[in-house]
């Protein structure tokens, strides 16, 4: 694609749509009565910019059928939520209907239809993908697609009695990448991304002697490769999916943070020999300290995501601190009352942590 008003040229939807924002905003801050007296545009100056902005943002529409304002902003929004829910009750209701019907069907034919049913849903999200810019309708069928081969392996399994195994996870998690990255689809990236996780945490377990299936038992796994995504991000560089790395991160740290804090405050076993209570204390520090860590991390990278969830992590983790040292011998008064001081303490911090990523020039 030829470059646009003399940028790089764009190569993702999501990349065409903050361009077309940028220049919008920029129209609606040019139109101020403050910053006209500042600038002191003369008419001809103003002209020309209104032409390049109409000419940038109708190229932009008709090149990657962007939102050129607020209400189609709102109408996409509810399309994607639309799609989705769409993609899930369809989902459903394949489910539902073999499972009404299956019995009535013979071995030849059950094979059969989950062969064909993922790859007659993938050839219309193909073929959805040549006729559509925004890709409602190919997410939704490679949704489906994806679903569909879910439930092909699962009931190949069980008609012919295929002893379950931790590579059906990672069958189910490269198909879901492989869809993810040929469509562009940033929610089929987060659930390939789910299973690769469940996938080596499964097989580490297994190795070690233990259920596959049990990998979710002792967490201290699914968090250790949650962090290997979280660090692909910055590994791999997506020349074609630029969206694609906020999508590593947010999934790593967020399975992350929730394994630690399954094991400092749901009493879920660990892989450690320490007595239970001391785990949880531990626990409950390597959260503080790893939340504080991503929270300084995402400032200096200026990933606003990363920091949203470390923030919300640090506090829970806080607090859940202070519940175990101090609600036991404390008046109950004194300990909302040091909560709510913590509270407002901490509305200071982040309002001075929220400056510091405006100075750098990271959106709220």
């Amino acid at each position: 694609m030829e470059e646009i008003g003399g940028r790089p040229p764009l190569k993702s939807q999501s990349e065409a749509q903050q361009s077309a924002d940028r220049i919008r905003l920029l129209q609606q801050e040019l139109a101020t009565p403050e910053l006209q007296r500042v600038l002191d545009l003369t008419p001809e100056q103003q002209q020309r910019f209104d032409d390049w902005a109409q000419a940038q943002i109708a190229e932009l529409a008709q090149q990657f059928d962007v939102d050129t304002n607020i209400s189609q902003k709102r109408a996409s929004w509810g399309m994607r939520i639309a799609s989705t829910l769409g993609g899930i009750a369809i989902c459903a209701a394949v489910v539902l209907f073999f499972m009404r019907y299956w019995g009535n069907f013979g071995t030849f034919l059950q094979v059969a239809i989950v062969m064909m049913v993922p790859l007659i849903a993938l050839g219309a999200a193909e073929f959805a993908s040549t006729r559509e810019r925004t890709l409602y309708f190919t997410g939704l069928l490679a949704l489906v697609a994806f679903a569909s081969f879910v439930m092909d392996l699962a009931v190949l399994g069980s008609i012919f009695n295929i002893t379950s195994t931790e590579r059906a996870l990672l069958a189910w998690g490269a198909f879901a990448l492989v869809v993810a990255y040929r469509y562009g689809l940033r929610i089929l990236l987060a659930i390939g991304l789910l299973f690769l996780i469940s996938y080596g945490a499964a097989t580490v377990t297994a190795a070690f002697g233990y259920r596959w299936f049990d990998f979710g038992e002792r967490p201290e796994l699914v968090a250790l490769v949650a962090l290997l995504v979280f660090c692909v991000s910055t590994a791999i560089r997506h020349q074609r999916h630029t969206d694609f790395p906020p999508v590593y991160r947010l999934t790593g740290v967020i399975v992350f943070f929730l394994c630690v804090l399954s094991l400092a405050d749901w009493g879920i076993p660990s892989y450690l020999p320490f007595r239970h209570e001391d785990v949880e204390r531990l626990y409950e520090l390597a959260g503080l300290l790893t939340s504080t860590g991503a929270i300084w991390l995402g400032i200096r990278r200026q990933w606003n995501g990363v920091v949203n969830v470390s923030a919300a992590s640090f506090v829970i983790f806080l607090f859940t601190r202070l519940y175990h040292l101090l609600w036991d011998w404390m008046p109950k008064y004194l300990f909302f009352a040091v909560i709510g001081a913590l509270g407002i303490a901490l509305v200071l911090i982040f309002k001075r942590l929220r400056n510091q990523m405006a100075q750098r020039g990271v959106l709220a």
